[in-house]
């Protein structure tokens, strides 16, 4: 099992409501789709991009882990509906191709700063699944992530309430 396996089983995990009910993702089916509240902070597709557009760029300039919830983010990407007009990305796949740019872009730089500033002296206080992992391989300088397909894998499964980690 591998760490997107791992973060598909979390996000499996995540908690919304239906008919007033806390339940895990990963009891629901596409016939209880028009019942869910994720309960998200943000409205839209569009909203999800500029936020991580916005964690992104604070982590590239910051020398700290800024937390961030992966679980809600790809919650958010697989669920929100894009804003459908008044934005250019009024197109649900071009929204969502954004949103995962941004965050594979957010990891990229969530590594770099923990190579720039931690790994060299010490494990950072704040780390996450993802930074277990990082911190376990030597590092080069300025890492480019390629993690894209493993998203769009684990976006893919959630959208089609298919809970199963084998497949």
């Amino acid at each position: 099992m591998d760490v997107y396996d791992i973060l598909f089983l979390k996000c499996t995990e995540y908690e919304v409501v239906v008919n007033e009910r806390h339940v895990p993702l990963w009891m629901l089916s596409k016939s209880d789709e028009e019942r869910i509240n994720f309960d998200l902070p943000w409205t839209n597709l569009q909203d999800l991009a500029i936020s991580l557009y916005e964690l992104k760029r604070e982590q590239q300039k910051s020398k700290e882990l800024l937390k961030c919830n992966l679980e809600e983010i790809i919650v958010g990407i697989s669920y929100l509906k894009s804003k459908k007009s008044g934005s250019l990305l009024s197109d649900e796949s071009m929204a969502i191709k954004a949103c995962m740019d941004y965050l594979s872009e957010f990891i990229t730089a969530r590594i770099n700063c923990i190579y720039r500033y931690y790994y060299p002296m010490k494990t950072p206080p704040n780390k996450s699944l993802f930074d277990e992992v990082i911190l376990k391989f030597p590092q080069k300088k300025d890492i480019k992530a390629k993690n894209r397909q493993d998203f769009e894998e684990i976006i893919s499964k959630l959208k089609k309430y298919d809970f199963n980690l084998q497949n």
